[in-house]
């Protein structure tokens, strides 16, 4: 299950470290010193994951990340000792997919790594459209459809409504869906996840209603037409 990984940390130490253990297990790592660079290489090659710093010369991970995602969607952990609630709803409001917080255990991340890439190994039977009133989700292609008109999502906000829709009328706990999405390790806001859907909501526009808030506990998917 080889895929290609881009790690931009003007660290060093931590840079090889990572690039050491990725690479044991078969995956193909390049490496970039700053945020400049690391867009430049971002551009040119379709990597599976970004792995990237917040501060760094030049450009900081964020700046980088904003430019990226007027181009690409590709996934971004960032990895960064910056852990203010302020920092990971920044992240996130960006596009990152995941959040790292300094100091970690490296064999903890790539097993995080090697985990997000075994749950995007579909089956055939992932292959076909699932119908949910009006809304179509393609999970193999990673499209959503309402009324045959396709929107625009993050990496994050797939992964929410692909969540939502598996688990049609079951009530799921705000923390449910962190561990799901964000992983049993993050440490962040709950704020977080409501920003989140609260975008996926504007975003699914007519069909918004499809995500039901269960106050204090979390979220409910229940398709409330059918076509």
């Amino acid at each position: 299950m080889e895929k290609k990984i881009l790690i931009v940390e003007d660290e060093k130490r931590l840079r090889d470290l990572l690039r050491d253990y990725l690479v044991r297990e078969n995956h193909q790592v390049h490496l970039a010193t700053n945020g400049e660079e690391g867009l430049e290489m971002a551009l040119k090659t379709d990597y599976d994951l970004i792995l990237l710093d917040v501060m760094m010369p030049f450009m900081d991970g964020f700046d980088m990340l904003k430019h990226l995602r007027k181009v690409k969607d590709t996934r971004v952990f960032f990895i960064t000792a910056k852990t203010m609630d302020e920092d990971l709803i920044e992240a996130y409001k960006i596009g990152a997919d995941d959040f790292i917080a300094k100091p970690f255990s490296p064999k903890v991340l790539v097993m995080k790594i090697n985990n997000l890439f075994a749950r995007l190994e579909h089956s055939d039977d992932d292959s076909k459209d699932k119908i949910y009133g009006r809304l179509k989700i393609s999970e193999k292609a990673q499209r959503v459809f309402v009324d045959d008109h396709e929107i625009s999502l993050s990496k994050k906000e797939f992964e929410l409504i692909l969540l939502f829709s598996s688990h049609e009328d079951i009530v799921l706990s705000r923390d449910t869906i962190i561990e799901r999405i964000w992983g049993y390790d993050y440490e962040g806001d709950l704020r977080t996840i409501d920003t989140s859907i609260k975008r996926l909501r504007e975003k699914l526009g007519d069909v918004n209603s499809y995500i039901e808030t269960v106050r204090g506990y979390g979220y409910r998917f229940k398709v409330k037409d059918h076509v």
